[in-house]
């Protein structure tokens, strides 16, 4: 008797199976849908609520899993050939088995409700194999609302997590996640409500810096997720020094100085942090620091941190480096050095030397003299794109070490250019690689660059045809422009420019070596564009000002002389 229920139960639709098949049909949430919905949301929604294939972590931790309306389960009854019956949980919680009848499973955890249907169906098939499997999840709503773009009704799974549905509430990036843009999202704070009553709080931050998946936790029918908002001015901590994912952050009740190191360096437990130092402002103004080891700090001497104390790791003190090498070296590349210490001679040698056709004299050293952008207290988490500086740091340097100083425009745009340049320092290696030249330390973040000789000398300005010429030892500045073709119509003055130096000197004073550079100057200036023109004429009509006064105070001079030597010759007479 027991098998032929169980043949027509296999052969007919349940009403528990009809009632999946409604729910698989790719029906999405009334919040994802209408003509103001985000493109890449909708995408999102869809892909995330498709009632098959639904892409896993890995297999389904039978104890994690809380069973619900709409599962779908795979039951096997029989020995070599077993018939196979699939049927959901209807929508009040039970399991319908054939010939054992509903068995509430609602609630239950993956393990105890295959277990309970187990006993159950054991009961009606004695000495047969029963198995049991979860065949497909189900699909339910939650409900996100607070700090975010979009808040509605979002499609979920039992093995979806919390930060896939807000990242379809934060699709929407044509909407602000609060009307007051002082505030930002709480997303350590993330507040999330099950239909049971009970509550949890998730710090999706640290799952994103550490990838670490208790703080992402696994969503429940009819959840209810929350995202607080919070001013940075008064409920946030701040993290700087030697970490990652330096900035700002919310803070939460619980925090702990290894909390907040998590979080900044994306380490559970960061090997390269020694110190941490804690700054506190006290209710009376007094200021409280103290530093702390982070090695006790994770043998169980943590200490809690309180809204608006600064964190910061302390780096350690090391004097090593890296210096770059590039060009005509045998290992170009990125060495260790020690600071101060490490010589331009040592780089090179580590490089393995220069390659044979190296334009030794011509080498150069780069340092940065500039000041480096000023960091802002910004994480990379933060939802808010903040609005870039129109005028960089070192520029903004280069205005403000200039506005006292009395010189006029051209003279501080000559000193700003010349501050950019003088980063680069001319090195001649065939003198600093000879016997007993003087050692040149090198600083972390030095680049040194060695250029090849091809041999060449190029001729450019007012000749008829500029380009390269192949250098000839001895020859003199006329071969090279007679090479180019001759001297233009309105060519002036000739200079060379000496290879790495790039000092200017007159053709009659030096001779041409390989990579120099000879510029024949205009005899009459002309300028290239409308602008150029504009400023050449107002220089031009500056200058004949200039000597106009100059003039007229000469004459007022000479004539208020004239009077007082005329009157003096007329007093002599009387």
């Amino acid at each position: 008797m027991a098998w032929i229920l169980l043949a027509a139960f296999l052969l007919a639709p349940t009403a528990a199976r009809a009632q999946f098949d409604s729910q698989g049909n790719g029906s999405v949430s009334p919040a994802t849908t209408g003509p103001e919905i985000n493109p890449l949301q909708e995408q999102l929604t869809r892909f995330q609520g498709a009632g098959e294939m639904i892409p896993l972590e890995g297999t389904v931790d039978a104890e994690q899993y809380i069973v619900g309306p709409g599962d779908l389960f795979d039951i096997s009854v029989g020995g070599p050939q077993p018939l196979l019956a699939p049927t959901a949980v209807s929508a009040d919680g039970y399991l319908i088995l054939p010939e054992a009848g509903a068995v509430q499973v609602g609630g239950l955890s993956l393990q105890e409700a295959r277990s309970r249907a187990k006993q159950a169906l054991r009961e009606s098939f004695e000495n047969v194999r029963v198995e049991i499997a979860l065949a497909q999840p189900r699909q339910f709503y939650v409900h996100v609302s607070g700090a975010v773009p979009f808040p509605g009704r979002y499609l979920a799974t039992p093995v979806g997590r919390l930060a896939g549905v807000l990242s379809l509430a934060y699709a929407d990036t044509t909407r602000a996640p609060t009307g007051n843009l002082t505030f930002r999202p709480a997303l350590r704070n993330v507040l999330l409500m099950h239909t049971d009553g009970t509550r949890e709080t998730a710090d999706l931050l640290r799952y994103h810096a550490t990838g670490d998946t208790e703080h992402n936790p696994y969503l429940r029918d009819g959840d209810i997720v929350s995202v607080p908002a919070f001013d940075p001015d008064y409920g946030s901590v701040f993290i700087s020094g030697n970490v990652a994912f330096p900035g700002i952050y919310d803070h939460r009740p619980d925090d702990t100085l290894s909390d907040l190191l998590a979080l900044a360096t994306g380490q559970e437990t960061p090997g390269y942090a020694r110190q941490v130092r804690l700054t506190r402002v006290l209710q009376d103004g007094s200021v409280e620091a103290e530093i702390y080891d982070v090695a006790a700090l994770y043998g169980g001497e943590d200490v809690q941190v309180l809204a608006r104390d600064q964190v910061h790791v302390l780096a350690e003190e090391t004097v090593r480096g890296v210096a770059d090498i590039d060009g005509w070296v045998q290992y170009p590349g990125a060495y260790s050095i020690l600071s101060g210490e490490t010589t331009l001679q040592d780089l090179v040698a580590l490089a393995g030397g220069m390659r044979p056709g190296a334009l030794a004299r011509a080498a150069h050293l780069k340092r940065p003299t500039l000041p480096l952008t000023e960091p802002e207290y910004e994480n990379r988490f933060g939802m808010l794109a903040g609005i870039p500086d129109p005028v960089p740091a070192d520029t903004l340097a280069l205005m403000q070490s200039t506005r006292l100083a009395d010189i006029g425009f051209f003279g501080s745009a000559y000193l700003t250019h010349d501050l950019r340049v003088q980063s680069s320092v001319p090195v001649d290696l065939t003198v600093a690689l000879g016997q007993g030249a003087p050692p040149i330390p090198l600083q972390d973040g030095d680049k040194v660059y060695v250029p090849r000789d091809n041999n060449q000398v190029f001729v450019f300005g007012q000749v008829n045809r500029p380009g390269y010429v192949t250098h000839q030892t001895g020859m003199s500045p006329e071969y090279y422009v007679s090479a180019a073709s001759g001297l233009g119509k309105n060519a002036g003055t000739s200079y060379v420019i000496k290879a790495g130096t790039n000092r200017f000197v007159e053709t009659s004073e030096t001779e041409i070596e390989s990579g120099d550079r000879i510029f024949v100057d205009r005899e009459n200036m002309f300028a290239d564009t409308e602008e150029l023109q504009r400023l050449l004429t107002e220089t031009q009509r500056l200058e004949l000002e200039k000597r106009s006064a100059t003039f007229q105070t000469v004459l007022t001079t000479v004539g208020t002389i004239t009077g007082f030597i005329t009157t003096y010759l007329l007093i002599r007479r009387q």
